[in-house]
């Protein structure tokens, strides 16, 4: 078993290795002014700052609208990012800045609610996914939505964060601007909660398939 379990963890970081390689040379081509490379940057990223665009924006062509400024910043600014070194928790802090600054500034736009650090972060965890693929219970599926309604909001995009978007805690801190350390204490008090609300389990299996 151990010998399987290390081989295992070889070719899983031989495969992570690769993927930074290929991610490196998409960034150097991109910043030489490769538009493909930028176009596949786009195609990479751009679903999943969507999706976590709507968390904080129910207004979908809002969010749509400052993606795509964030993108024109990111072509006109390609030579400074040389000291960026991971572009997915640059690109979602990038997106969370402009939503809050985008929201505030523009308070006469009926359908965008304004945003404070009181923020109302309504993540969705893909439970009908879930649901269909894991064939869990819809009794369960109710009990754990209770349970992560309890959580504060910022626990839930932490949560968010780390088992659904797979994001190591310095990255986190660094998307929710604030400390490694509150990044890692956000994180456990909500699994904390959960844990006393029995439900660590079934968190526990869906980050272990996020991760797998």
């Amino acid at each position: 078993m151990p010998l399987a379990n290390s081989t295992y963890t070889d070719h899983e970081t031989s495969a992570f290795q690769r993927a930074q390689e290929q991610e490196h040379a998409v960034r150097e081509a991109f910043q030489s002014g490769d538009r493909q490379a930028f176009a596949e940057i786009m195609q990479t990223y751009y679903p999943l700052l969507l999706s976590y665009g709507m968390q904080f924006q129910r207004d979908r062509e809002f969010v749509k609208d400052c993606l795509h400024d964030l993108f024109i910043d990111l072509w006109n600014k390609r030579e400074k990012l040389e000291g960026v070194q991971k572009l997915k928790p640059y690109l979602l802090s990038s997106l969370r800045h402009r939503l809050f600054r985008e929201t505030k500034r523009l308070r006469w736009f009926r359908e965008a609610e304004e945003l404070t650090d009181d923020y109302d972060l309504e993540v969705q965890f893909a439970i009908e996914s879930y649901l269909v693929n894991h064939e869990v219970q819809h009794e369960e599926l109710k009990r754990l939505q209770a349970n992560l309604e309890k959580l504060s909001k910022r626990q839930r995009e932490a949560i968010y964060l780390r088992f659904f978007q797979e994001m190591e805690y310095e990255d986190i801190a660094r998307v929710m601007s604030i400390h490694y350390h509150s990044a890692v204490n956000l994180v456990y008090e909500a699994l904390r909660m959960l844990r006393k609300n029995w439900f660590l389990s079934l968190i526990t299996a869906i980050s272990s398939i996020f991760q797998a």
